[in-house]
């Protein structure tokens, strides 16, 4: 591991968020990629901004493509209507 990623992951040691996870994850995983609900970058926004930035510039320098996934709404499954029964008269 890197000196970089050695900072970083002991800056991150004082974060109440879960970036360290984020870290972790990458360097073990060795991803070109990563894929973050656009909810949890929110949250860090709000929570660790400073530390958001240090871990966005972190994963930009690996050459790791962040991909942002909306978050959807939970729809509620309709049951439909059972079909007609065979030779039923209606």
């Amino acid at each position: 591991m890197d000196k970089t990623t050695e900072s970083l992951l002991h800056e991150l040691e004082a974060s109440p968020t879960d970036l360290k996870k984020l870290v972790v994850s990458a360097v073990w995983r060795h991803c070109s990629a990563i894929a973050i609900e656009s909810e949890a970058i929110t949250r860090w926004e709000r929570e660790d901004p400073l530390r958001w930035a240090s871990v966005q510039d972190w994963l930009l320098g690996k050459g790791i493509t962040i991909t942002v996934l909306k978050s959807r709404p939970a729809t509620e499954t309709r049951r439909s209507e059972p079909p007609p029964q065979a030779g039923a008269q209606g």
